[in-house]
């Protein structure tokens, strides 16, 4: 079920900056389906997941070790980490 809720994530347009952590720029509306389908695939047992809106400060992303080229749109919308 995690593989289903990757791809739902990338289908979302976000990111993966690694295997389990993600960003991009969502609107309100796919925010509130992220989760749902958080709650509908995941398993709360086992399974954690947090989402919440942030901003990248791409100079100081940089500083970061394999960061050193990253590149970044400023989205139009809202920012999801």
């Amino acid at each position: 079920m995690r593989r289903r809720f990757f791809s739902f994530l990338k289908d979302l347009g976000l990111v993966p900056l690694q295997e389990s952590v993600f960003y991009g720029d969502l609107k309100p509306a796919e925010a509130r389906s992220l989760g749902i389908r958080a709650a509908e695939m995941l398993d709360s047992s086992t399974d954690k997941c947090f989402w919440f809106p942030c901003s990248l400060d791409v100079d100081r992303m940089r500083t970061c070790v394999g960061y050193k080229h990253f590149v970044y749109e400023d989205p139009d919308g809202y920012g999801f980490l």
